[in-house]
């Protein structure tokens, strides 16, 4: 019996997963409101099945910083599909440069799921959760 209940919540979640689409914090912004302490605006929810959008169940996030002369000024982009291959987001994954004067650094990472790219620290797959939930229920 528990089988058939396990079943049936998992082809409705299937469901409702296929027919709505992912969806993505889409936003963009230099040092604002879109920036790495950013707590999930609901005005930046986009649904990536959308034209325009990628929708293959993947969301991504792109922060770039750069200092020259004492002025430092950063950018993230939060966006729809999976645009990098690293899915951890970390300190250590940053790509830095300097030229001529200038330093840059460069995060960027994708995750899979609903509105994943909104924390600085990217939430945990849907597979992961499933799956500490299918070992507390067997």
């Amino acid at each position: 019996m528990r089988v058939l209940i396990v079943a049936a919540v998992l082809c409705g979640m299937l469901a409702v997963s296929y027919a709505a689409g992912t969806k993505c914090y889409v936003c963009s912004s230099v040092d604002g409101e879109c920036a790495d302490e950013y707590t999930g605006d609901s005005s930046h929810e986009q649904d990536c099945s959308e034209v325009g959008y990628t929708d293959d169940g993947s969301c991504s996030k792109l922060k770039a910083s750069a200092k020259a002369g004492g002025v430092q000024a950063s950018t993230v982009t939060r966006s729809c599909g999976k645009l990098y291959d690293n899915t951890k987001c970390e300190q250590k994954d940053r790509v830095k440069a300097t030229l001529l004067g200038i330093k840059s650094e460069t995060w960027s990472c994708s995750c899979e799921g609903d509105l994943c790219n909104g924390g600085s620290q990217l939430t945990y797959s849907a597979a992961l959760v499933f799956a500490v939930i299918m070992k507390f229920l067997f």
